[in-house]
């Protein structure tokens, strides 16, 4: 099998990421004066996006965490039906392996940032971004590739954007693609008390920087 981690290496760009103290609490004007904007939705239930390229605050935050995984009973209600449809078209086995789509079609359709002001209410895309968003994370408009160059697999560890790191990690943690009946019910009792993004960033497998990584260049820290 290729060496993942060299490719990865010539392939991630790390990008400036501009963090902002409690980004959350700030008005619309003042968002936009630091480049984003509350727009629509990702998978995950953010709406803190990137004015020029629309990637999800708090998704990028979670990609350079290193951090690969998601549980689709818990993604956001305009995603998680489409996402269970999507991996049942893949080809799941070991985490280290190619996973191939069954799917003929390379593009499918999935709401995207564009949803926000746009009359038609799903983008098409290609099927190994939409599987990136759905594990990794939101990227808007920026370019999802594959790093084994099997233009057939969407093994999220052989998919990055310019936000990832050098090391990817081993395993995707949290990892269910199956609906549980449990945990839907879970879902609708935390979505009514505004408490689903702690539980889930919970459920989150963060993992050490290697050694061979060179540090992330500085952030800026806004009040």
């Amino acid at each position: 099998m290729a060496n993942l981690g060299s490719q990865v290496k010539k392939l991630a760009v790390q990008t400036n990421f501009r963090y902002i103290q409690n980004i959350e609490s700030l008005s619309d004007k003042l968002l936009e004066k630091k480049g984003y904007y509350r727009g629509y939705p990702c998978g995950h239930g953010h709406v803190i996006r990137d004015v020029d390229s629309h990637w999800c605050y708090f998704c990028v935050q979670k990609i350079k965490n290193n951090v690969c995984g998601f549980d689709v009973n818990y993604l956001h209600p305009n995603y998680k039906h489409k996402y269970a449809s999507l991996w049942k078209k893949i080809q799941i086995t070991n985490f280290e392996d190619c996973w191939e789509t069954r799917s003929a079609s390379k593009r499918i359709c999935i709401a995207s940032y564009r949803s926000f002001y746009a009359n038609q209410k799903s983008e098409n895309v290609t099927f190994h971004k939409a599987i990136y968003q759905c594990a990794w994370g939101d990227v808007g408009s920026m370019v999802v590739t594959r790093i084994c160059k099997n233009k057939n697999c969407c093994n999220p560890l052989h998919l990055i954007s310019t936000w990832n790191r050098i090391i990817l990690p081993e395993k995707i943690i949290p990892f269910e693609v199956d609906f549980k009946a449990e945990k839907l019910m879970q879902y609708a009792k935390l979505s009514a008390q505004d408490k689903t993004e702690n539980y889930v960033r919970a459920e989150y497998k963060h993992t050490i920087a290697h050694p061979m990584e060179a540090n992330d260049p500085p952030e800026e820290h806004e009040a």
